[in-house]
């Protein structure tokens, strides 16, 4: 390679090849075909373009990236890039510069040409047995002839109306249960963990509940938000598999854990990220819908 040359590769896409030392992020990525936000037109003004430069060793590529191979921090970037953030390796692309070999991962909300991941659920029979069920239950308000405590109530109720004994719950839990009845008016629904464990009390009668399904896959995570009442699965959201930087297979990221002194927390801390976003978005896409303003 030239000296006046830079290798850097883009992920999730793996987009790669020599660029120019000196050229800004956003430049390099023009010339290697990735699509990165500039809404400003790299006037350094809407912060639409933060990458993250990942640090280690990756031999799948033959590159050791650092913070060292790009410039160094401008004011601009205090503008966008938070303390914890900039710790993170996050940058400005359209103000930092390439100084040596990188490998760079474009974020999803920083991707001009979105991929669009297409991961649909199949409609099959399975049994419908979720792991978490809801449970309806009236008891009768303590007396002072008859002062049972409120979890003896809903335990009696339980077993007398669904068959299910020895229910524990924990101390949070606990401390539910009195305001939720009350509330309630002495009726309540009961959200429990494989018929052994009350997880949350709330009150009156609660008709859905729901969970999602995560497939985690080598290039693609897919999330189904489904009812578990009626076992439909009323959304579908997905993203790359941000692990991708670390190799396209499952055999790269082994070696990248096995050659890196904390391989192995950043692609678990990498993968935890990516499914806290997928859920997030798969709960503002469905139930509640938001509201539009009158002037909308």
């Amino acid at each position: 390679m030239e000296d006046n040359k830079a290798m850097v590769i883009f992920q999730p896409s793996g987009r790669r090849g020599e660029v120019p030392k000196g050229v800004t992020l956003i430049e390099a990525s023009r010339l290697l075909g990735v699509d990165i936000e500039s809404l400003c037109g790299e006037k350094k003004v809407c912060g639409k373009c933060i990458v993250r430069i990942e640090e280690g060793h990756f031999e799948k590529y033959n590159v050791v990236s650092n913070m060292k191979n790009v410039s160094e921090w401008q004011e601009e970037e205090d503008k966008f890039i938070n303390e914890e953030a900039k710790a993170k390796g996050f940058r400005l692309g359209c103000v930092t510069t390439v100084q040596g070999d990188l490998l760079i991962f474009v974020p999803e909300e920083s991707r001009a040409g979105k991929q669009v991941v297409s991961k649909a659920a199949r409609d099959i029979h399975i049994d419908h047995d979720p792991a978490v069920k809801m449970y309806y239950v009236e008891v009768v308000p303590p007396t002072f002839e008859e002062p049972t405590g409120d979890f003896e109530r809903i335990c009696r109720e339980m077993e007398k109306l669904y068959g299910l004994k020895d229910l524990k719950l924990d101390i949070h839990t606990l401390r539910q249960l009195p305001m939720a009845l009350r509330d309630g008016d002495w009726k309540v629904t009961l959200s429990v963990w494989m018929d052994q464990e009350i997880i949350r009390v709330r009150p009156g009668k609660v008709e859905h509940a729901y969970g999602i399904a995560i497939d985690v896959g080598t290039t693609t995570v897919a999330g189904y938000f489904c009812d578990l009442t009626t076992m439909e699965v009323i959304n579908t959201v997905t993203l790359m598999n941000p692990q991708c930087k670390y190799g396209e297979d499952v055999m790269a990221r082994i070696t990248f854990h096995m050659t890196t002194e904390d391989g192995l927390k950043r692609m678990s801390d990498d993968i935890i990220e990516g499914l806290n976003w997928l859920v997030d978005q798969a709960i503002q896409g469905t139930y509640p819908p938001k509201k539009k303003k009158k002037d909308e």
